[in-house]
């Protein structure tokens, strides 16, 4: 691909590409097909987005020794448009073949990964008992990398979700958690950490037992304390002001997405970091109120249990895209 071509790659066009393959994946119908064929050949650059993608879904295959589906690509690569800007993306579509698209491969497969790094897939949840004894929940879509050695304990949360519950040192040793906004360091307790995925990319520090010490890391002399019963969210300047945490633990760790008079668009955000592609309702019912106890380890019943109390329609253009809508 020359320099001119990736040029003129909008993200729009990715993003359009990235969700035909999602669409003419699965024994799609010959409409479908149709359509995905028209749209390539309305413009060069639709076609030039389309081989670009393929070649990334060929390239995963490779890496893996297995054969991807186009679902998956397409589906990971709609996550990385809306969880990274959209220049990064743009910047990492066009980029070089072969290394390039092997290390994206890697990255999603945890191929590349030193000792001590662990990921969970979407919709997997890990329990670890660390050499120290202290427990480590891991939720869905999660990376951390442990740095234990002869003089700390450490878990750096790279992504996702984790709960931790805490256990006292032999050796003294001190223990942390570190995320790209900062350092927490827990004082005997029982806490959750989450990494925002939105554009804010805050993190989220919620405390059931003891309290955990809060050091944002571009303010490496200011910390303050959030205590059980207590959460907050931080960036690399501040702390928020706390608010009361929800049960005795979060309701992921027990198989549960509970939600009180959540907007429906926000409840499928949630929801839909367990499930693989895309979920999403349409404009006229967003502000729709979702109050219960769902499952997450089988989000299908939950959408039809959500559309049959809401009075909604759920649409399936494929098993891993499902548009949410008034009945």
């Amino acid at each position: 691909m020359s320099a001119a071509q990736a040029e003129r790659l909008h993200p729009d066009i990715i993003e359009q590409a990235a969700q035909w393959m999602m669409r003419t994946a699965d024994a799609p119908d010959a409409a479908t097909e149709a359509a995905c064929v028209q749209w390539r050949q309305a413009d060069t650059r639709h076609e030039l987005a389309w081989q670009r993608l393929q070649g990334i879904s060929r390239d995963l295959d490779a890496a893996t020794g297995a054969k991807a589906s186009r679902t998956a690509a397409g589906e990971t690569i709609l996550r990385y448009c809306d969880q990274r800007s959209r220049r990064s993306a743009l910047k990492w579509v066009v980029g070089g073949i072969g290394l390039g698209t092997l290390g994206w491969a890697g990255w999603r497969q945890g191929l590349w990964d030193g000792p001590g790094v662990y990921r969970t897939a979407i919709g997997e949840q890990q329990v670890m008992t660390l050499p120290d004894g202290t427990v480590l929940t891991m939720n869905t879509d999660s990376a951390v990398a442990l740095r234990y050695d002869s003089l700390m304990r450490r878990i750096d949360l790279r992504s996702g979700e984790i709960l931790v519950a805490t256990a006292a040192d032999a050796a003294g040793r001190p223990f942390s958690v570190k995320t790209p906004n900062g350092l927490l360091t827990p004082l005997g307790t029982r806490f959750a950490v989450r990494q925002m995925d939105d554009s804010g990319g805050a993190t989220r520090i919620s405390v059931y037992e003891g309290a955990v010490r809060v050091e944002p890391a571009a303010r490496a002399q200011s910390a303050w304390v959030v205590h059980a019963g207590e959460q907050a969210e931080f960036d690399r300047l501040a702390l928020s002001p706390a608010t009361p945490a929800e049960g005795a633990g979060p309701a992921w760790s027990a198989g549960m997405l509970v939600a009180n008079r959540m907007r429906l668009d926000r409840f499928l955000a949630e929801l839909g970091r367990y499930r693989a592609g895309i979920l999403r309702c349409d404009a006229d019912v967003a502000d729709r109120e979702v109050t219960g106890a769902f499952r997450i380890d089988d989000t299908g019943k939950a959408l039809e249990v959500l559309a049959s109390a809401l009075g909604l329609t759920l649409r399936y253009r494929t098993r891993y895209w499902v548009s949410v809508g008034r009945a």
